[in-house]
């Protein structure tokens, strides 16, 4: 019998959409590696370097850390083409610099030191720190080497970020220096000896925040092979210690503080956001998926505001048993301001962002079940346009709180351009709505000065790119209509667009990615002249 081979569509191939089943496409096109078994290599190496955490009085051998999308071919009596090396060997991860000496460390001084932190904390939300901050600059303050000390992979990762947002063009020029650092102590596994009497998992959340803290560190740089290959190990060690999968009330009868416990929350939930707002961003499928066989069932609670877990609280008030399976589906919950919480609306926001991917992608015009995609559209589009009204009315918010709400409400309005791009060429209800939250993209600016802050999100970059490029698309086409245009109308859309691009042109100095985007943008924009 003839077998219809899959035509390489993504996120869903034609054969699976025509079967009616887009979510289980697991079909690998030539060297490719599925999503599934992508996750699948990370898991089982990470697992593995976890266990050396958790036990690092055993003297089994080391893990080798690769790429797993590289076809080398498996060691013998292995089905994975990775093989266990010896302890100290040097680690090597492809297209990523070494230092000639791994085992050299040449610590900054003390004072410049200080400086790096207090540079990286003053962004430290928008860099991906989920560890509690009181407690991470006190251990970061800690000689190394120290009871409780930061390991050095993390230690330097907050130096390279320091290095790239510091007003010094000494500590600017060691940032180099501190990526290549970092990217070997991380990949080497260089992690802390855990104390006998200490929570000895934290060696586990130190390996996470590097990984998390390199990815956008690396896709802020516009370094996109790098960047995924810090955000799947960030992805692979929090689903291979089942951080997604937390049991609260278990982690409170082995008497695990609220702190320790927010802090496993937090790491789950930005890995999670920072996986769903990359994949979508990169028009590709999340590793941390919600549909089809692939999916990974997440029962970890929504995150609270650290301050609610320095108070003891360790629960929502309500919506326990509120899941992120229930916000995608669209089922409604009370929210309020009273549980605002920075990380849960941005993984929520992420979340409706790789979802209107999902189902603009789907779209076909001869596509069997169109009934059932207009259903799933229409439903999808009334969540994201109550979730940015919501993010719309929080006001009165702190610094951070603020910078937050901006990325977020940024999120969802390139969500609402996603979905519709499957109809904005021929409908002009779907234009309308692009250029509506393009306009509101915008206008969401006013919240903020710009001139305070030296960076955002690494995907905001990506976001305000397709913010841009959707405002020039309408001028482009009221430029070219032959019925009369309102210059009123051509001034609010240009306005929003100088807006955006004044934004990104205030971030660019310290984001290579921001830098590029805005580039494709001016000569976009020159070409309408």
């Amino acid at each position: 019998m003839h077998t219809q081979r899959c035509d390489g569509n993504k996120p869903a191939c034609g054969r699976c959409l025509a079967n009616g089943r887009p979510d289980d496409c697991e079909y690998a096109v030539g060297g490719e590696v599925t999503r599934s078994r992508l996750l699948e290599e990370n898991v089982a190496l990470l697992e593995a370097r976890i266990r050396e955490l958790e036990n690092p009085n055993e003297t089994t051998p080391s893990v080798r850390l690769h790429d797993p999308r590289r076809q080398d071919a498996p060691a013998a009596g292995s089905s994975r083409g990775a093989a266990p090396i010896a302890p100290n060997t040097q680690i090597l991860v492809p297209g990523i610099p070494q230092l000639a000496s791994p085992g050299s460390y040449a610590a900054p001084a003390q004072q410049e030191a200080q400086t790096l932190v207090q540079t990286f904390m003053a962004h430290a939300s928008q860099l991906g720190l989920f560890m509690n901050p009181t407690r991470f600059m006190r251990a970061a303050s800690l000689p190394r080497g120290a009871p409780g000390c930061l390991d050095d992979a993390l230690m330097n990762a907050v130096y390279l970020w320091g290095s790239r947002l510091s007003s010094s063009n000494t500590l600017r020029g060691r940032e180099t220096y501190f990526s290549a650092n970092a990217v070997q102590a991380a990949a080497a596994g260089c992690a802390l000896t855990p104390q006998p009497n200490g929570p000895v998992s934290n060696n586990v959340l130190y390996s996470a925040q590097t990984s998390v803290l390199l990815a956008n560190y690396f896709l802020s740089a516009g370094r996109f092979l790098e960047g995924k290959y810090h955000w799947l190990a960030a992805v692979a060690l929090v689903t291979g210690s089942k951080l997604h999968q937390l049991d609260i009330v278990a982690l409170v009868g082995a008497r695990m503080d609220p702190i320790s416990i927010g802090e496993r929350v937090h790491a789950f939930w930005t890995v999670f956001a920072l996986d769903k707002a990359w994949s979508a961003a990169m028009n590709g499928p999340p590793s941390i998926c919600q549909r089809g066989r692939a999916g990974i069932l997440v029962t970890t609670p929504w995150p609270l505001a650290t301050e609610a877990y320095e108070q003891g609280t360790i629960l929502p008030s309500r919506g326990y048993n509120y899941s992120i399976h229930d916000f995608v589906r669209g089922a409604p919950i009370d929210e309020s301001a009273d549980d605002f919480s920075r990380l849960a609306i941005h993984a929520k926001a992420a979340a409706l962002y790789e979802s209107a991917l999902y189902v603009s992608s789907q779209y076909r015009h001869d596509m069997p079940n169109r009934s059932e995609f207009l259903a799933q559209f229409t439903a999808l589009d009334t969540h994201i346009e109550g979730f940015h009204r919501l993010l719309a009315g929080i006001r009165n918010r702190g610094p951070d709180d603020t910078r937050e709400l901006l990325t977020s409400r940024t999120l969802v309005c390139v969500a609402a351009i996603q979905l519709h791009s499957a109809f904005a060429a021929q409908q002009s209800t779907s234009r309308q709505k692009s250029l509506g939250v393009a306009i509101a993209a915008a206008r969401a600016l006013d919240l903020v000065d710009l001139n305070q802050y030296r960076h955002l999100d690494s995907v905001v970059a990506m976001l305000w790119g397709t913010v841009s490029r959707a405002l020039l698309e309408e001028i482009r086409r009221l430029i070219q209509s032959a019925a009369p245009v309102r210059q009123e109308d051509v001034a609010r859309i240009t306005t929003s667009l100088d807006r955006v691009m004044g934004a990104m042109s205030s971030l660019a100095y310290n984001s290579p990615l921001m830098a590029t985007q805005l580039s494709e943008i001016q000569q976009a924009r020159a070409s309408l002249n």
